[in-house]
């Protein structure tokens, strides 16, 4: 075949395939004497995958040759390739919480001309949570389990025969820095005392005890967040700023109700997200 359909089969340019022909790593089948057309075959379109999967990894064409003639194995291949996969993801990883993090401090720095709607007082009633707690540690906070977790917890909920219905993070210090409690107010058989003697109930299919987080009624100041994740940390600066210098003293655990958010599968837009702070606070 013409090497512009062979270019085509093979998702590579033409100019690529000419490169890969000077440095010895992909001849064509037949190049013809007269006017110099270059002709390839299906037969080597493996070759021409293994190229570009080793190309993938990092590794220089020049040494890719040494690696193709030694007869590098398609198992071999196939476990350079899923090591490669597992270091891109890490560094997607890091990079998306570096972001998160520039996104933060970029929200702290301009706050003061956030616009924030008024903080009310109000009296919030007692309630019981359905959820599971991770470990969050330190600042700055890995948060990629949260969006899952909330997931995993309401799709347990509902196979239990459950309503999950409003989103509620429960965020505690403890000893080894900062734990959140992912989970949702629900009309569970937990609500009519069903629960467990060791403040469980039955998870889903997974197989999993859901604990039971009991919220005593308190005072608590609050204000309405909207639009991205990434910039709640400078609401809730403005909110424990404000019950500060209004005289409270912060207590117990601060709260976040998902009033409108996504479903933990995707939270790629948040940009519709509405979501309660709620601190408690005494005199």
């Amino acid at each position: 075949m013409k090497i512009g359909d062979f270019a085509r089969l093979g998702q590579v340019s033409v100019r690529m395939l000419r490169h890969y022909e000077s440095l010895g790593l992909l001849a064509p089948e037949t190049v013809d004497r007269f006017n110099g057309h270059r002709s390839y075959s299906v037969a080597q379109l493996p070759r021409l995958n293994r190229i570009m999967a080793l190309n993938s990894l990092g590794i220089e064409l020049k040494k890719i040759a040494v690696l193709l003639d030694s007869d590098l194995s398609t198992a071999g291949l196939v476990d350079m390739l899923r090591l490669r996969r597992q270091q891109l993801r890490a560094e997607q990883s890091a990079a998306a919480a570096k972001l998160a993090d520039v996104e933060f401090r970029l929200a702290l720095i301009g706050r003061t001309t956030m616009e924030h709607p008024d903080i009310i007082i109000k009296e919030l009633p007692a309630e019981r949570i359905l959820g599971r707690t991770v470990s969050l540690g330190e600042p700055p906070f890995d948060t990629s389990e949260i969006g899952p977790l909330f997931g995993a917890v309401a799709a347990e909920i509902a196979e239990s025969g459950g309503d999950p219905n409003i989103g509620v993070a429960l965020y505690s210090d403890v000893e080894s820095g900062t734990e959140v409690t992912c989970g949702y107010r629900t009309n569970t058989a937990a609500d009519d005392d069903t629960g467990s003697d060791d403040g469980t109930v039955p998870g889903g299919t997974a197989g999993h005890a859901l604990e039971i987080t009991e919220l005593a009624a308190c005072t608590a100041a609050t204000l309405i967040h909207k639009g991205t994740m990434s910039r709640i940390g400078a609401s809730w600066q403005h909110l424990s700023e404000w019950c500060i210098v209004q005289g409270y003293a912060l207590s117990g655990p601060c709260r976040e109700i998902y009033l409108e958010a996504g479903d933990g599968t995707d939270d790629s837009d948040q940009s519709g997200w509405i979501v309660e702070l709620q601190q408690p606070i005494s005199a």
